[in-house]
């Protein structure tokens, strides 16, 4: 058996075992679902083109899962654990051919035991699908930069396009391309050609019914996540604890020893250190951690908006430690053992709600407790009606919690409509389920803690009930402010 055959056998059983331990936490977890991907979930019951939020990808692939396997939360779930092992394969066949079958074995290493993939691995989230669709378009364009082939400038197009229907991160993609277009001839070869204009055509056909259902939707995706990056809400130009935050954030995220020997690596290709494969490569990292990192500058950024530079990071990063010296591999190997003991000691501890609450965990899952139980509470007292008049609707004025509560049952059973904030729909659930003007009674749940006087400006009698506390465990509740309201007639200028 080669050297390379070993590290292969030796990668995949990696990734077999580490699949393993958490495709059984998954079964085991007491966790409900939060109201993202309970969100994710609602929409896998109608498919579309598009969201209001996300592009389609994640609805289709919930609704793979849960049409094999049910609606219990690890069949939403269970593409998480399954997508990250075939990326971490991915990563390997990559760094080997870039590099060799050690720096792959590594590299996969790298990814699956990122802080964030152990997260990444317990929920359902748009980015798996995402990563997936990024590394199998990295190996396409390593393949091609080393011998064109049909079959691989498809699967670059293929990728391409389908990233862009995980997330629109994908566009993360194109700056890095086009440098390595301007730095590399091979590259430049196989994209200029006939075939590269193959690559282009595929990746625009898969991606074009997300821009005909945004054209049709008043671009409702594109405009969300506009507004999500806040670039013109804020009244300072430079945010440099919002930069620094980030930064930091990335720590976590790819695991402080990680991050530090990739921005070595990056320095290194920057003066020229690396060989080509590695300079090339080093365009894929940067990029997205380059464009996130103005936009934190300039607005803010959440932390995992620029995962995808851990496809190629992961990969630099094991060259940096099989290639430079058994100092950087002390500490590469070091610093994925106490992260991996770290976050084994927190995965385990997450089966047990005692033990969660013990170790002071139980802010972190407070969102994913009881959502049974909340949901019989509001059917109580929903079944007594108010003044004696049964109610006609719930209403709730959180997006999450609205997917919640659909989820766990109570939109089955109950109308469950959504008070709209502004005039405007500002996510999916306003979208298509608002609350509509009616005399009432309609039992108000307010999660969001708006001030009395902007509810009661939509209402002719708006009269306060008691409230629901729910014990969560930890020391933590969940508070909901309830109210019965008369003729509902929202304003025109929240």
């Amino acid at each position: 058996m080669t050297v390379s055959n070993t590290y292969q056998r030796w990668t995949i059983s990696f990734i077999l075992v580490l699949l393993a331990f958490r495709l059984v936490a998954l079964f085991l977890s007491p966790l409900g679902l939060h109201g993202d991907e309970a969100q994710y979930w609602a929409w896998s019951k109608e498919l579309d083109w598009g969201y209001f939020t996300k592009p389609p990808l994640i609805a289709w692939v919930i609704w793979t899962t849960t049409s094999l396997f049910g609606d219990v939360e690890w069949a939403v779930r269970i593409s998480s654990p399954l997508l990250h092992s075939i990326t971490a394969f991915v990563i390997f066949r990559t760094a080997r051919l870039a590099f060799d079958a050690k720096t792959g074995f590594w590299a996969a290493l790298i990814y699956l035991l990122m802080p964030a993939l152990w997260l990444s691995s317990g929920i359902v989230s748009t980015d798996v699908p995402l990563l997936l669709c990024w590394a199998l378009a990295m190996n396409a364009w390593l393949h091609l930069c080393e011998k064109f082939t049909p079959l691989k400038a498809l699967q670059l197009g293929i990728a391409i396009g389908f990233g862009l229907l995980a997330k629109y991160a994908m566009f993360f993609f194109f700056p890095a391309l086009i440098l390595a277009w301007v730095l590399d001839t091979q590259t430049r070869q196989a994209l200029r050609s006939r075939q590269g204009l193959m690559i282009g055509l595929v990746a625009c056909l898969i991606f074009l019914p997300n821009i005909i259902w945004n054209f049709q939707h008043d671009f409702a995706t594109v405009t969300h996540t506009a507004d999500n990056a806040n670039l013109s809400k804020t009244d300072i130009p430079f945010h440099p604890d919002e930069l620094l935050q980030f930064l930091g954030d990335q720590l976590a995220v790819f695991g402080p020893v990680s991050f530090v020997l990739l921005g070595i690596a990056l320095i290194y290709a920057l003066r020229g250190k690396l060989n080509k494969n590695a300079r090339l490569m080093s365009l894929f990292a940067a990029s997205p951690l380059l464009i996130i990192s103005i936009e934190a500058l300039l607005s803010r950024a959440n932390a995992n908006w620029a995962v995808t530079a851990y496809i190629a990071g992961s990969m630099l990063t094991a060259h940096m430690g099989v290639q430079y010296g058994p100092k950087f591999a002390k500490w590469l190997k070091g610093g994925l053992i106490v992260q991996s003991a770290i976050c084994l000691v927190v995965a385990i501890a997450f089966l047990s709600p005692t033990l969660t609450d013990s170790l002071g965990l139980a802010n972190s899952v407070k969102r994913l407790r009881k959502w049974p139980e909340t949901v019989t509470l509001i059917e109580d007292i929903y079944n007594q009606g108010h003044q004696g008049l049964d109610y006609q609707t719930v209403a709730i004025d959180k997006r999450i919690m609205f997917y919640d509560l659909t989820y766990y049952g109570l939109a089955k059973k109950r109308p469950l409509k959504m008070w709209m904030q502004s005039n405007t729909p500002e996510n999916h659930a306003e979208l298509t389920a608002p609350l509509q003007p009616q005399a009432g009674p309609i039992l108000f749940l307010n999660y969001h803690s708006q001030p009395e006087d902007v509810l009661r400006a939509d209402f002719e009698k708006l009269e306060r009930l008691p409230d629901i506390n729910i014990d969560l465990g930890g020391g933590k509740q969940r508070h909901l402010r309830v109210w019965a309201g008369y003729g509902y007639a929202p304003k025109r200028n929240k």
